[in-house]
């Protein structure tokens, strides 16, 4: 028997367990044949013969992964994960091994270099923790004399402080660093990766990518009517190419889909909120470019290729407004908010915000406020100096609510709402009276 040990720390893959964030985009199904192949591709390489390796499986009802090689096998036991990789050091130290590293299967960059070296680490350090990106860490090692089960205690996991609570915790060990490395969350982790290296799991990476929208178009939706087919057939018509989803996502009370007979577009939802539902959009959405419209809006003619063309210089951008009417008021309301907009660079939602897909992820998407979320982002933006680009050619939106509320007290209402907003009160204070025509 080797003085060492190595864990290979897996789930069972079943659809719907693994890569949950990751399926939101691309479905269970792909994101369990991309967390298959990692785990194959783990258990292929090859590391140093002194090694003794081991496979830390989550599922004694479930089939293991196809491999090659000569590995123990033993099952994850304990509530939680940190108790699951505790308990997995303690059944190999128990066998008498003096260095053990476990390592978790959804990094494609781990190679047989980055095993042996974290082994070669432990020779002159306490433990071993290789972080990822995203604050996480991928490879922990310990001696069984420096072994501390304070390492998983008390640690939220899936959240950015992991690696920094588990050096915490770690104190006052000599704890080695290894190599930084993207771990596979999401969609724009797949981009990053997929085209890295040469693997069964690359292959795959990169063939599902080119079957992917270059576009996703997200509508919140709330008590919609048949008109809502109308904006997602145009959206289609009005587009140049094919290469675009459509996501409706309405509330958990099903106030849209259950009514609106809907085809070809995906559906989700979320807890009510125009917010709420815009990031679970995100979330879903498969194209590098998303764009979010309301449920009464059209877009011009060939707004993909204007979108795309804009999103080559900046990150995000919007239309111009027009309204569905030809009273005089809804010129003036028009050129007002036109105006302002231009003035401001902060655009409105009814102006089909859109924005650079893994640019937006990144800001952590909307806020999560009950009203304002469109100007909320766009001042963000503007405060971290990003260029907003307010495109000449016009979103056309429908007269509806100021028709059902009134010309006047509708404008005014948005106005003063904004002006509440700009100084500092609370969104949650003025909510009612803005949704109250739809009750």
């Amino acid at each position: 028997m080797s003085q060492n040990a190595l864990i290979y720390f897996l789930k069972a893959p079943k659809e719907g367990d693994v890569k949950t964030r990751l399926a939101k985009s691309i479905g269970n199904q792909a994101a369990t044949r991309c967390y298959t192949l990692l785990c194959e591709r783990l258990l292929a390489l090859e590391v140093d013969e002194t090694v003794d390796r081991f496979i830390a499986y989550g599922d004694a009802q479930h089939a293991i992964p196809p491999f090659e090689g000569s590995f123990g096998l033993f099952f994850q036991e304990g509530e939680g994960l940190g108790a699951r990789m505790q308990n997995a050091f303690r059944h190999c130290f128990a066998q008498g091994y003096e260095r053990v590293v476990l390592v978790g299967a959804d990094i494609p960059d781990v190679d047989a270099s980055l095993l042996n070296e974290a082994f070669d680490a432990l020779a002159s350090h306490d433990a071993i923790c290789s972080p990822t990106y995203d604050g996480g860490y991928y490879l922990i090692g310990f001696h069984a004399t420096t072994f501390t089960p304070k390492a998983f205690k008390h640690i939220v996991y899936s959240q950015s402080d992991v690696f920094a609570k588990t050096l915490d915790a770690l104190f006052p060990l000599v704890v080695a660093q290894g190599k930084t490395l993207h771990d596979l969350d999401t969609l724009d982790d797949l981009r990053a990766l997929a085209f890295k290296a040469s693997s069964s799991f690359h292959t795959y990476a990169q063939a599902l990518l080119k079957t992917l929208p270059r576009i996703s178009v997200v509508l919140p939706v709330y008590r919609e009517d048949e008109r809502l087919r109308k904006i997602i057939d145009q959206t289609r018509q009005r587009a140049q190419t094919a290469s675009i989803e459509i996501i409706v996502v309405d509330t958990d009370e099903r106030t849209t889909v259950d009514a609106v007979a809907l085809e070809n577009v995906r559906i989700g939802f979320s807890r009510q909120g125009r917010a709420a539902q815009m990031n679970e959009g995100l979330l879903m959405a498969q194209g590098e470019t998303v764009l979010f419209l309301h449920a009464d809006t059209l877009l011009p003619d060939a707004w993909d290729r204007l979108v795309e063309e804009t999103l080559h210089v900046t990150c995000a951008g919007a239309f111009s407004l027009a309204i569905d009417d030809a009273h005089p008021w809804f010129r003036f309301i028009e050129n007002a908010a036109n105006l302002r907009a231009k003035l401001t660079r902060v655009p409105y939602g009814d102006q089909a915000l859109f924005f650079s897909t893994p640019f937006l992820r990144e800001q952590g998407g909307f806020a999560d406020i009950a009203l304002m979320e469109d100007v909320e982002i766009m001042r963000r933006l503007k405060k971290q100096h990003v260029p907003i680009v307010i495109r000449s050619e016009t979103v056309l939106t429908s007269s509806r609510r100021w028709h059902q509320e009134g010309f006047v007290y509708t404008t005014l209402r948005n106005r003063i709402l904004s002006f509440l907003f700009w100084l500092g009160v609370s969104p949650k204070r003025f909510i009612k009276r803005y949704r109250a025509h739809r009750d």
